[in-house]
């Protein structure tokens, strides 16, 4: 609702001072606009809004699902920090 208003004001206001229209059209096109910009606005915060409501949930199993085993396998020192060997006999051209 408060998108509405505040989107009447100011585009009755463009209307009647960039347009030049006489106040009725311009408030008659503000309000029109107005309800555009409105419509639009809601319909993304309505299609926006199941996404937060899934993205909490899901987020909440995923830390209750975490075992102490999976941090074991979290925990391999300074083997991870060491990049893998490249095989000699490759048969991809290097980068030379």
């Amino acid at each position: 609702m408060t998108v509405l208003v505040i989107g009447w004001v100011v585009l009755t206001a463009v209307e009647r001072w960039a347009e030049r229209s006489p106040w009725p059209s311009a408030m008659l096109g503000g309000l029109l606009w107005s309800c555009v910009v409105a419509g639009v606005w809601w319909f993304a915060e309505w299609t926006q809004s199941p996404l937060r409501t899934a993205r909490g949930p899901a987020e909440a199993r995923e830390a209750a699902t975490v075992s102490p085993k999976d941090d074991a396998v979290c925990d391999r020192g300074a083997e991870a920090d060491e990049p893998a060997s490249r095989p000699t006999d490759s048969s991809a051209p290097s980068r030379r």
